[in-house]
């Protein structure tokens, strides 16, 4: 009986240690994928991007919505079209609309990898 109980507690205790083990490389890869590039905020070029349509993906984190945008951009690499995803706060929503005027960080190697700059200095 002792035997059963004790199997129980480790199969338990290793159920336990691989779902954090799960949990921590599945925020790991949700934050790299969607999160902001620090580095690009950092030393990316800046401009700004009208919003020219929003909408949704589908996808929630931490109940936030991940919504994309078609912006078109203005800044030192010129004037142009691009489209990205972003996870917003819910209470930001209303800043989030057609015609809009955001701040961005633009990648000079890749003027389409733009970070939105909505946050001010990270």
């Amino acid at each position: 009986m002792q035997n059963v109980v004790s199997e129980s507690i480790n199969s338990t205790i290793m159920w336990m240690i691989g779902s954090f083990v799960f949990a921590i490389v599945l925020f790991a890869i949700l934050r790299r994928v969607y999160g902001p590039n620090k580095k690009l905020l950092q030393q990316g070029l800046p401009g700004q991007a009208r919003i020219i349509n929003v909408y949704e993906t589908g996808l929630r984190i931490n109940r936030n919505p991940q919504i994309g945008l078609v912006l078109e951009i203005s800044g030192p690499l010129g004037q142009y079209q691009t489209e990205t995803k972003a996870v917003i706060p819910m209470i930001s929503i209303p800043q989030f609309q057609p015609g809009a005027v955001l701040p961005i960080k633009i990648d000079p190697s890749n003027r389409n990898n733009i970070a939105l700059d909505i946050y001010g200095p990270q």
